[in-house]
């Protein structure tokens, strides 16, 4: 048998018409580069003989098979080289030398672009000596043997990729009309109404992502709604009927549909124009309305409304969710492999959301894992949050003046009136921050201002767990002042927490301090009136730690007076903690008053609050921890490699020991691949790329 032979010389120059088999090496046909070459012939692509590794037993017949593998593969290229002179000759091989030679070429052949060759120079045949137009041949070796497609095929996680992305996931039911009541004629204001539209994506209008009630529609555009409707079980005599209207003119007119619900299941589709009387108007939602049709259930029948939706154009697309929300993404893909041999991928994870695993789990029971199974997205802890602070400096924001809650009348005069009355001063000359200005008379027993302030709830919601309450205040008075400040704690309804410090006996250097639970009193004690003399600034703190409650007076140093003297001359007064019942200790509190009294018109202490500081105590809170992997962090593993590499750098840390990589190889056929991720975290988008290849 005879060589083949190209009889028809190629000159370069026939509209890059290239021989059957022409060599394309990284990108280029050698043709293009080298005048007067052509190539001839290649062999060496077709069947792959297999290496097999034998073993006699003893003296049986033939031989044991221990393995067999794929050896590498030569291809052997001949070619044709003319050349118009010696020195264009010479300088052929010169080009044809640098292009053949180092490791790996990505080689193709005109007839069949489709593949490559990982191929590197091994051998070459002689070149016909004495003579300027010459074929010979040189010979590529191919380590793995393999043909490699060209093209990247890729599967991804994303199951409404080729649907319009035109709706959040949709509402469920949660939204029901009837609820069970057996009445059966209904009018609009017994049914669902405004249900939460989401804004929709569609070519050629973009809406944007929302809620629908952000959207500005243009005018003489096209739109079109839709929603589901099912009950959960069929209707049985007349059909349900639903008035169904565009969201601007429910009551003006306008298109709307009317449809029978006689299936369980009904999508009710209506199109409308946005009009010119409308422009610049926000559109609203989807409005159901019923204002003349009967709607015939029994009882224990619902109608559902689910899956709203708004589009632009005249035709409604397929429900989708949102790339947004987790649902787009799902946790399990296939990918084909429509090669001949198995291939290793590169998969590419990209987080939306905090998460610290990535796992995958594959058909041939392979497991790769990146990150902690244990990571938590957060954790509980504990701290204080202020839940009133007032320095006094100037009028508090939202104060109430004359008002709040007292517990006077349960302990002493019942059936005297006390009362509210009068104002009270900021930042007086002498450094003090509230103080009383009281009526010239008094017709009552215990009168004064008071000054009332809302708290603030805990960040948990919380407004009956532990606190500590503190004011500064004086008390300075002679033995016949006869006076009052309540510091309360309280709420709507009455008092929660109440501090008393009293001076009620004419006569007398007795001061009472007396601590409220509710309505009961639940500590006395009577002190004298020289603790409170001399100019001093004293510290009341109320503190509650779960069902204890405790209060402190504490002297704090002015006028030069050393700590040592204070201790000698004005110990604190410390309450022994008081066990409140579980309905004391679980009091809710709304507000705190400061309350300034005299007893009729006697003479009065010098009194004052300086400041007011209440804190939640050991406010429970979540707090997000930092996590491997953040939104928009780019995961990439590369099987063949075996490395991750995050956001294009390496990171050896997370991979795991016993990562199966050998089992992650893609088989011919179809693999289905597991997502795992942190139980707390949002699905990621995950994608598998890789070529194709062929024996």
């Amino acid at each position: 048998m005879y060589d083949f032979r190209e009889t028809t010389p190629f000159t370069g120059s026939d509209d890059n018409q290239r021989p059957a088999e022409a060599m394309l090496i990284d990108g280029q046909y050698i043709e293009d580069l080298i005048p007067g070459y052509s190539t001839l012939q290649v062999s060496g692509r077709e069947l792959l003989s297999q290496s097999i590794e034998k073993q006699t037993i003893g003296k049986s017949d033939g031989e044991f098979i221990q393995y067999v593998r794929n050896p590498s593969r030569e291809i052997v290229v001949g070619y044709r080289l003319a050349a118009a002179d010696n020195l264009s000759f010479r300088q052929a091989f010169y080009k044809l030398n640098d292009i053949l030679h180092g490791e790996n070429h990505q080689v193709s052949f005109n007839d069949d672009p489709s593949k490559y060759w990982l191929a590197t120079l091994s051998d070459i045949d002689d070149v016909p000596k004495g003579r300027n137009a010459i074929t010979s041949s040189f010979t590529l070796f191919v380590p793995d043997g393999i043909a490699h497609s060209v093209a990247t095929k890729t599967a991804d996680n994303m199951p409404y990729k080729d649907m319009p992305m035109n709706l959040l996931t949709g509402t469920n039911d949660a939204f029901t009309m009837g609820g069970g009541i057996p009445e059966t004629n209904w009018d609009s204001s017994r049914l669902l109404t405004r249900i939460g539209l989401p804004v929709t994506v569609s070519s050629p209008e973009v809406l944007p992502q929302g809620n629908g009630f952000g959207y500005v529609p243009t005018v003489g555009n096209t739109y079109t709604q839709s929603i589901f409707v099912s009950t959960n079980a069929p209707v049985t005599g007349n059909a349900v009927q639903v008035s169904w209207y565009t969201p601007y003119a429910h009551n003006t007119g306008g298109s709307d549909s009317l449809v029978n619900v006689s299936a369980n299941i009904y999508r009710i589709v209506s199109t409308f124009t946005w009009p010119a009387e409308n422009a610049g108007k926000t559109l609203r939602a989807i409005d159901l309305y019923n204002f003349t049709k009967v709607f015939d259930l029994t009882k224990g029948t619902f109608l559902y409304f689910y899956m709203p939706k708004l589009e632009a154009g005249a035709s409604v697309s397929p429900w989708s969710p949102n790339p947004a929300d987790p649902e787009y993404y799902a946790d399990t893909i296939t990918v084909h492999n429509g090669g001949t041999y198995p291939v290793e991928p590169v998969i590419t994870t990209t987080m939306h959301a905090d998460n610290g695993l990535i796992a995958f789990i594959n058909s041939q029971g392979g497991v790769l894992q990146f990150g902690n199974p244990e990571e938590a997205d957060g954790v509980e802890r504990q701290r204080s949050e202020v839940a009133r602070y007032e320095g006094f400096d100037k009028e508090p924001a939202g104060a109430a003046y004359n008002t709040g809650q007292t517990n006077s009348h349960y302990y002493y005069i019942a059936a005297q009136k006390n009362v509210m009355e009068g104002s009270v001063k900021y930042a007086d000359d002498d450094g003090s921050a509230v103080e009383p200005v009281f009526l010239s008379t008094n017709s009552y027993y215990w009168e004064g201002p008071s000054l009332h302030l809302k708290t603030t709830n805990a960040s948990n919601g919380s407004n009956t767990g532990s606190f500590i309450a503190k004011w500064r205040y004086k008390f300075n008075s002679s033995v016949n002042a006869l006076g009052a400040i309540e510091m309360t704690l309280d709420n709507d309804t009455g008092v929660a927490y109440q501090v008393i410090i009293r001076a009620n006996y004419a006569g007398k250097d007795d001061v009472d301090v007396q601590v409220f639970a509710g309505s009961t009193l639940v500590f006395q004690q009577t002190l004298n009136r020289s603790v409170f003399s001399n100019g001093r600034y004293y510290e009341a703190k109320l503190t509650k730690l779960g069902n204890t409650l405790n209060l402190q007076l504490a002297g704090i140093v002015q006028g030069g007076i050393t700590p040592s003297e204070v201790i000698t001359k004005n110990p604190p007064l410390i309450m022994p903690p008081i066990m409140l019942t579980s309905n004391e200790a679980s009091l809710p509190i709304t507000g705190a008053t400061l309350w300034f009294q005299r007893f009729e018109n006697y003479p009065y202490p010098d009194m004052g609050v300086y400041d007011m500081d209440i804190e939640w105590l050991n406010v429970d809170y979540w707090t997000d921890l930092s996590n491997r992997f953040s939104a928009g962090d780019v995961a990439t593993i590369d099987v063949a490699n075996r490395q991750i590499l995050v956001n294009g750098v390496i990171n050896a840390d997370l991979q795991l020991i016993d990562n199966d990589w050998k089992k992650f190889r893609l088989l011919p056929g179809d693999t289905q691949i597991l997502t795992r991720r942190s139980y707390w975290a949002q699905p990621y988008e995950l994608e598998v790329a890789f070529r194709e290849a062929f024996l």
